[in-house]
């Protein structure tokens, strides 16, 4: 993970009065009509994720007689669109224009979906990095990159992140050149930090040019423009992947993510820094998860920030199972019981939220049973619940799929998590640098506390686009806690409201027994209903 050495100043306002512009009245779901499971019948794996998901009357071909997982999704077969089989781990450049993006802007025009479709799905098999236009993979080496990065002419990106501004020409003027076009660099992400479903926002402009300008060092292009021109959160498609080492991983990790029921009494909240001051620091400094050098992406001291949340905003997990540690080393290094560790601080609770530095922790690292390091292994050793997030600040954790390795630098991967038993992850397909990772104070409030689906929620977290980020796991996943289940029936729905009128419980763990957790059961149960009371047929 490299920190960003360069000076650039802040782009003031860019996302101010953001949530009060481009948005709609009510907040409706994301539906399943509103997915596209973008797959390829040429690729197996590809095919059969998307027969998986989808179900096999929409996807044919496989082995049939397949239920969908999320009935309702739409498809797309890429091998219709004549565009020549892409490969599994990445596209060029130029290809993923031919290949991939115009197809999908095709078929959407053909079949007036333009407007319909919120969300994107791609399926394990499909490419999930795009090189650099000249300097090709230039993202694997970090030293080039930062070189690259302060040339202003960074293109490489993820396949997801590229597709999230489908109707941006941004590749327009590249020619190798210093800030020649929107490619080079990265855009800051209007629907980050925000916390409404993405239907929220219209979307009636999503096909018109968006206009961009540049920080005062680049490639940084802030949100500029107005009324069609402006880029709002309903410009964007939500793009998430379903893929891992195997189908089969694939497939645990949208079943997991299909009943997620998080125990606020027994799961666990991991924020596992190093060599940090434990302060919730107001000004940007050197901790990897504080890095302000890029203009108008940072939105604080985020694993402090997450912290305060978890313990003083929102108390609903019980605080002994919020854990943060600010320390390094090896004995200060969270694991699991699953390796047969020997040092660290050892967590036997099932994990709600991985957030770590992992590989960059600083100092030594325990060990497992077989003697050998764990600092690129620890996804192996926790126990997961059901909704399990992995976001860590490795460079490259995003990498291994596609018939990928590691790659010359070693870090724990997202695959290896899915793998291991986790359900969603955030991860970075090239060197991110450390200004632009996903922040866990938005995933903790709106998915792990909050009422988002995973589409939103990751999206809401990623301070820009264009970039290295990508989304593994089911887009309509979406958390439910303990803290409402008010009558253990393993799910929540209308009759914990009844059950908590005959007994009040404190849900929010006020130490009362009051109106303000019928409220917050209330707001739970009724940030869907009017999508519960509205037949969508795709």
């Amino acid at each position: 993970m490299r920190k960003t050495f360069v000076k650039v100043l802040a782009a003031a306002g860019v996302c101010a009065g953001v949530q009060a512009l481009g948005q709609t009245a009510g907040q409706t779901p994301l539906f399943p009509d509103q997915v596209l499971v973008v797959y390829d019948s040429r690729v197996a794996d590809s095919r059969a994720v998307a027969e998986f998901y989808a179900g096999s009357k929409k996807v044919p071909g496989g082995v049939g007689g397949v239920l969908p997982a999320r009935p309702g999704v739409r498809v797309f077969d890429l091998a219709t669109s004549g565009a020549p089989v892409t490969t599994a781990d990445y596209c060029s450049y130029n290809d993923f224009r031919t290949r991939v993006r115009d197809p999908i802007r095709a078929h959407l025009t053909a079949n007036r979906l333009q407007r319909v479709v919120r969300c994107l799905v791609m399926t394990r098999g499909l490419p999930h990095r795009m090189d650099d236009s000249d300097a090709l993979v230039v993202g694997d080496n970090p030293g080039a990159f930062v070189n690259e990065y302060n040339a202003f002419d960074v293109t490489s990106a993820s396949i997801d992140s590229q597709l999230t501004l489908l109707w941006q020409d941004l590749n327009t003027g590249e020619n190798g050149n210093a800030s020649d076009s929107k490619d080079d660099g990265l855009i800051v992400n209007p629907y980050w930090k925000l916390n409404l479903p993405i239907n929220s926002y219209t979307n009636a402009n999503i096909t018109t040019a968006k206009t961009f300008t540049s920080t005062s060092f680049g490639p940084v292009w802030a949100i500029g423009g107005a009324g069609a021109t402006r880029l709002f959160p309903g410009d964007m498609y939500l793009v998430c992947r379903l893929d891992g080492h195997s189908l089969a991983d694939v497939q645990g990790m949208v079943n997991r993510g299909k009943n997620i029921l998080y125990n606020v009494n027994t799961d666990v909240v991991l924020l596992d820094e190093a060599n940090s001051n434990g302060v919730t620091d107001t000004a940007a400094n050197d901790e990897l998860d504080n890095s302000g050098a890029l203009g108008g992406i940072r939105s604080g001291d985020d694993y402090e920030r997450t912290r305060d949340y978890l313990l003083n905003t929102d108390r609903r997990f019980a605080a002994a199972n919020v854990r943060y540690n600010a320390a390094g080393g090896a004995a200060n290094f969270f694991i699991g019981p699953r390796v047969g560790p020997n040092g660290g601080i050892l967590v036997t609770s099932p994990v709600a939220l991985l957030a770590t530095y992992g590989s960059n922790h600083a100092g030594t690292f325990p060990t497992n049973s077989g003697g050998a390091s764990v600092a690129t292994s620890f996804a192996d050793s926790f126990n997961y619940t059901n909704g399990a997030i992995f976001n860590t600040i490795e460079s490259y954790n995003g990498r291994k799929f596609g018939g990928l390795t590691e790659g010359s630098i070693v870090q724990e991967q997202a695959s290896d998590f899915i793998a291991a038993g986790g359900t969603l992850a955030i991860g970075h397909v090239w060197e991110p640098l450390a200004d632009t990772i996903a922040d866990n104070e938005y995933l903790a409030s709106n998915f792990l506390l909050g009422n988002l689906h995973w589409a939103e929620a990751a999206w809401t977290s990623v301070p820009c686009l264009s970039w290295m980020h990508v989304a593994i796991g089911d887009p309509l996943a979406r958390a439910w806690r303990s803290s409402e289940d008010v009558d253990a029936s393993g799910r929540v729905g209308v009759g914990d409201a009844y059950a908590w009128q005959v007994t009040p419980s404190d849900v929010d763990r006020s130490g009362a027994a009051d109106s303000a957790d019928r409220v917050l059961l209330h707001a739970t149960l009724r940030f869907y209903e009017r999508g519960d009371l509205v037949n969508r047929r795709p």
